[in-house]
């Protein structure tokens, strides 16, 4: 079954013991996925330092990403699963959005875990973005060599609200998510920005990949923790 709901939170950790338990819950998802009822695909996932394209870890955030049946299973998920909250309980800011997958193409891990199947109008509101690539080991240096200029390129980009490298293997499985104003302004970047087109072609001049997926969503709501508590920023 391919899920209908998309839900990602950015973790923050101050704190030795807090980051720690972060790094090991990421360690341990490797190997004990996660579980709810309607979760139907979960990640873990780290990030780079300084603007998250980096092949130096940020040991003080971390993204979780869910593909949900409803959005009701992934509320009930975020207020009461224990190892949820036990993670959430550690970090001292929480951020992110749900939303719902629109198009998108390519596979993680050989599944393909979000729902195209439905005819879904134009999108009048936010969009995100999940970009995500296994690199082939042996190019992974020229791929890497390659990283700054490329994410420099989402830099100051009109629209762009929110990006962020993530990976769940270091060097090798990376991943980007971003947040845009609308779908103008991504389609903006994605088709006619100068900077863009190069690093396409250089993607399959090299072959870097030896696996690819592209999804984009419309966002439905935006949310950040306030003293505890879920606020919602934005809602549609």
């Amino acid at each position: 079954m391919q899920g209908k709901f998309v839900t990602i939170r950015f973790l923050n950790f101050t704190g030795f013991q807090a980051k720690r338990h972060a790094f090991a819950e990421m360690g341990r998802s490797l190997v004990q996925c996660w579980s709810a009822p309607g979760l139907l695909f979960a990640k873990h996932l780290g990030t780079g330092a300084g603007n998250g394209f980096s092949i130096l870890p940020n040991f003080g955030l971390y993204a979780w990403l869910g593909v949900w049946e409803s959005p009701q299973k992934a509320e009930a998920f975020f207020l009461t699963d224990a190892r949820w909250l036990q993670l959430a309980q550690q970090s001292n800011s929480i951020s992110g959005w749900d939303a719902i997958p629109l198009k998108g193409k390519g596979t993680w891990n050989g599944k393909q875990p979000f729902d195209f199947s439905d005819s879904i109008p134009a999108w009048d509101g936010p969009v995100a973005v999940i970009t995500r690539a296994s690199i082939r080991w042996h190019k992974s240096l020229l791929f890497w060599w390659n990283v700054p200029s490329a994410s420099k390129h989402l830099e100051g980009k009109q629209g762009l609200t929110y990006a962020k490298g993530v990976g769940e293997f270091p060097l090798l499985e990376q991943a980007t998510f971003s947040l845009w104003e609308s779908s103008s302004n991504l389609d903006q970047f994605a088709y006619q920005s100068k900077e863009h087109a190069p690093m396409i072609k250089k993607t399959r001049q090299y072959d870097w990949y030896s696996e690819e997926m592209f999804v984009r969503m419309g966002v439905v709501n935006q949310w950040s923790v306030v003293s505890g508590q879920w606020s919602e920023v934005i809602g549609q």
